[in-house]
């Protein structure tokens, strides 16, 4: 009886230290401004490297996760597809999961795509639906850079 109640009590003091988020996984098709796809570098288990992806909640705008920092499963770009059943395309993958705060249908993501040779930038938000299901913008390519030179 000592035992459970000394198992009881460190479950408590210990379980909230211990955060666990629900995953959510949200994906956004990317295309350059004359609609194609941004050619990018495919690393097994990596980021593409021509590009900066940070991510932060507005909640909590100090945690911020990036493509520099954080592994691949929290935040990337890079390509998916067969090119056989589903073409090639690049996409930006963000596991809401990964952020320590627990995320709530309403909150607001920001996200900044950087691309490193030109240094261009392209800012966005996505409002975090109710559900717990797949955030899929597939069929709404965000277009980003490098961006054609106007003459």
């Amino acid at each position: 009886m000592k035992k459970l109640i000394i198992s009881l009590f460190a479950a408590i003091v210990f379980l909230p230290l211990v955060a666990i988020t629900i995953p959510r996984v949200y994906v956004q098709k990317l295309v350059l401004d004359d609609g194609t796809k941004p050619q990018i570098s495919a690393e097994e288990k990596a980021s593409a490297n021509e590009y900066i992806l940070r991510a932060w909640m507005e909640a909590n705008p100090e945690e911020i996760i990036s493509t520099e920092t954080h592994p691949i499963h929290t935040i990337a770009v890079k390509d998916v597809g067969d090119g056989i059943k589903f073409p090639f395309t690049t996409i930006v993958n963000i596991q809401l999961g990964n952020f320590r705060r627990q995320w709530v249908a309403g909150d607001i993501m920001h996200m900044v795509l950087t691309h490193k040779a030109t240094g261009e930038t392209k800012g966005w938000q996505l409002v975090i639906p109710e559900g717990t299901n797949l955030i899929k913008k597939l069929d709404e390519p965000l277009v980003i850079p490098p961006y054609t030179k106007k003459k």
